[in-house]
């Protein structure tokens, strides 16, 4: 049952939160409260203008000017950085960049690079199969808890 524009006067009496515990029916909203949470209840005419919401930080203000000169700025930064960027031979000299003199090249073999997944292939029987034997494998290789054992067969 959705709340209505008058259920609104009994938000937060007493409990510290903004949902009411009934309705003015007397009727329990902890059935209906995850529905009506998602519906919208404030109408269109009540809603914040777009100049609240630019003054409370939530909409920017659309001011093409404001955001070329944004755009111009970190196209700036970013080109300065680019072009600050230390060259091959500096590179070589600090010995951050070591290049080899000879470079050995050999063939490859062409061969399907994804990995198979056996555990999709399965079998209800081989599953039947690896399960048994890791049991027995736990059962005789592994120290088992005393109050485990009911669970093992």
């Amino acid at each position: 049952m959705p709340r209505t524009a008058g259920n609104h006067q009994n938000l937060g009496e007493g409990h510290g939160t903004n949902f009411p515990s009934e309705t003015s029916e007397g009727t329990n909203l902890s059935n209906t409260l995850i529905l009506d949470f998602w519906t919208p209840e404030v109408r269109l005419s009540q809603r914040p203008t777009p100049e609240e919401l630019e003054q409370r930080n939530i909409l920017q203000p659309k001011n093409e000017a404001d955001h070329q000169a944004e755009k111009r700025e970190i196209t700036r930064q970013l080109t300065r950085k680019l072009s600050q960027r230390p060259t091959v031979a500096e590179l070589l000299a600090r010995k951050i960049l070591r290049f080899n003199e000879y470079v050995e090249v050999t063939d490859a073999h062409d061969y399907e690079r994804q990995a198979d997944k056996p555990w999709a292939k399965l079998t209800p029987a081989d599953k039947t199969s690896i399960r048994k034997e890791l049991n027995e494998f736990k059962s005789s290789e592994m120290e088992l808890h005393e109050e485990s054992k009911h669970f093992t067969h």
